[in-house]
């Protein structure tokens, strides 16, 4: 069998020589062909464009087209598209399709489409499929395409029958590929399931709000930490479930849980009395985050929530330490506003601007404070009086290099030397984390578009979370863990975790904690000491959960932890307060 591009450029060749135009039977007889083979190459000519056909009374003449040709109309679209005729056979394919089925188009031009060699077995059953679904009706599904070679392709394939100029039946076949779309809608039903597994398995309370305060959501440990089951609570409101109307103080709750669920920034982060179902008071920490529609419309809020009880109890046993703790409480809030203030969603000037303010405050009680950060020729002030000096500056690096100075002054009282050497410390970690906030908003950019709501989950949580393999490496490490350690996540990952936060007297214990984690396959609890960046030890209260996959194999351990430093440090300064009490106490008895 001859190339029909040969026979096709006879035919034009032949018509050009007569532009009045010839019928089938004076084709044929010109080139010596048979008379049916011609006119089945007239009408792929005619329906890809390049004839023209009129009729004269029983015959059909044609000359060359005058018009666009259709495949130069969709020979340069992106989607696969081909044109059969009643037969199923080819009468016009785009090069996207040729391409893709291995053919080229010329080749592949009046065969049915059941006999194409095509370059894989996948594509072969790709076109058999269409084949069986040209039918009178209009067919639209979506069809994956395996090649021998691993490769997968989706595609969307839209069968439209349809009627020539000639009204002969075609059909003509459109193939767009949407295998980014498939693979984005797996990776999102993974990532929801990632979600989920660690919304259940998250060693805090995780509990959504609608905007009346009704409670529609209710994780695993919420239960077992109030005692309700999610039928028991799921529509009903939080107050009189597990917030009383009122906390011992007098302090209105009713109020509070219907300010926070307007979503207002004031109460992103919150700590109330709690009460358990059978009665118990406890507290809570809450953190707060609206839940809003496609449209930004505020449906409800998401709220994580960490046992405070035990720390709330020693703060008011060690009520007549006041001017002590008072100090440490203004560092402690201090650190925590700190952190609260580097938000990605805002920019890098708000977030130095709002850290002034949030430093200048932390003091300002005993007396006037003036905070100043320089970056970029730009000056972030609290506001200075005059004649206040500087007493406090320390440069600002951001990935190795300066970047600015952080300057804060202080008056109206005299400190103690070891205070002051206190103060000095945290203000030093203060310029640090300012540098790296420089560093993680830069970063950030590059990254907002890539979160989704784990991070956003895992961020939200205000306690230190990680992620362990089986063999005790880390896999991740949440904005928390940075502040309290001093190291990056990128300096952590992929690390033993024993090779970084411990003294080698410990590692013998954390390797034995996880061994046992990964072997009994449940939650426990430890209280451990971590070494910091900066040399600090702090004293960290860790709840600790193997994830197990479908075989019962642990694949991750997801650890929370609660800075337990200061709780620690109150119980000796009690026990020391008490033992003075007693000598003194004794002493008098002996007077």
């Amino acid at each position: 069998m001859e190339s029909p591009r040969r026979e096709f450029a006879e035919i034009r060749d032949l018509l050009k020589k007569h532009p009045k135009g010839m019928s089938v039977t004076e084709v044929a007889r010109a080139l010596g062909r048979n008379k049916h083979s011609t006119g089945r190459y007239l009408d792929s000519m005619y329906a890809s464009g390049q004839v023209e056909m009129r009729t004269v009374g029983m015959a059909k003449i044609y000359s060359l087209a005058h018009r666009l040709p259709l495949t130069s109309l969709i020979g340069t679209m992106r989607e696969r598209i081909m044109i059969l005729d009643a037969d199923r056979q080819i009468i016009l394919i785009n090069e996207a399709c040729a391409a893709f089925i291995g053919q080229p188009a010329d080749e592949m031009t009046g065969r049915d489409i059941a006999y194409i060699p095509a370059r894989d077995p996948a594509i072969i059953d790709l076109l058999a499929t269409i084949r069986d679904h040209t039918t009178e009706r209009e067919e639209v599904f979506e069809y994956p395409v395996l090649e021998s070679g691993g490769e997968r392709t989706d595609l969307h394939i839209h069968i439209i029958p349809s009627m020539d100029d000639a009204h002969r039946e075609v059909y003509v076949i459109v193939m767009v590929d949407i295998t980014d779309h498939v693979r984005m809608v797996d990776e999102l039903k993974e990532r929801e399931q990632q979600y989920r597994n660690l919304v259940e398995m998250a060693d805090a309370i995780i509990l959504k709000l609608d905007n009346e305060g009704r409670i529609i959501f209710f994780n695993d440990f919420a239960e077992q930490f109030f005692g309700y089951s999610r039928e028991e609570v799921i529509g009903e409101s939080v107050i009189g479930t597990i917030v009383p109307p009122e906390e011992m103080d007098g302090r209105d709750l009713r109020l509070l849980i219907q300010q926070i669920c307007t979503g207002a920034d004031a109460y992103r982060r919150n700590e109330n009395a709690n009460i358990t179902k059978d009665g118990r008071l406890v507290w809570v920490r809450w953190s707060n985050r609206p839940i809003r529609d496609e449209n930004g419309e505020m449906i409800g809020v998401l709220s994580v929530g960490n046992d405070i009880s035990d720390r709330k109890a020693m703060e008011i046993e060690l009520t007549a330490q006041k001017d002590l703790l008072e100090r440490r409480v203004q560092e402690i809030e201090c650190i925590h506003k700190f952190s609260d203030s580097i938000d990605s969603r805002i920019t890098l000037p708000e977030i130095l601007s709002e850290i002034v303010s949030v430093i200048g405050r932390c003091w300002s009680k005993r007396g006037t404070t003036a905070v100043r950060i320089t970056h970029n020729d730009e000056i972030y002030e609290s506001g200075v009086p005059d004649g206040l000096p500087f007493v406090f500056s320390h440069q600002v690096i951001a990935n190795g290099v300066p970047a600015g100075t952080f300057e804060a002054g202080f008056g109206g009282r005299d400190e103690d030397p070891e205070y002051m050497e206190s103060k000095e410390r945290l203000l030093t970690l203060f310029a640090e984390r300012i540098g790296w906030t420089i560093e993680w908003m830069k970063g950030e950019e590059e990254l907002r578009h890539a979160r989704d709501l784990s991070e956003t989950l895992i961020e939200t949580v205000d306690a230190v979370i990680f992620v362990l393999d089986p063999e005790g490496r880390i896999t991740r490490f949440n904005r928390k863990a940075e502040e309290m350690t001093g190291y990056l996540a990128a300096e952590v990952i992929g690390r033993n975790i024993w090779d970084i936060f411990f003294t080698p007297e410990m590692v013998e214990g954390i390797r034995s904690h996880i061994t046992t984690l990964t072997r009994t396959k449940k939650s426990a609890r430890i209280r451990a000491a971590w070494i910091a960046k900066d040399g600090v030890r702090k004293m960290i209260d860790w709840s600790n959960t193997a994830i197990t996959d479908e075989r019962g194999e642990v694949t991750h351990i997801i650890s929370t932890g609660i800075d337990a430093t200061r709780q620690v440090e109150e119980e000796e300064e009690l026990r020391r307060c008490r033992s003075v009490l007693d000598r003194f106490l004794a002493g008098e008895k002996k007077e």
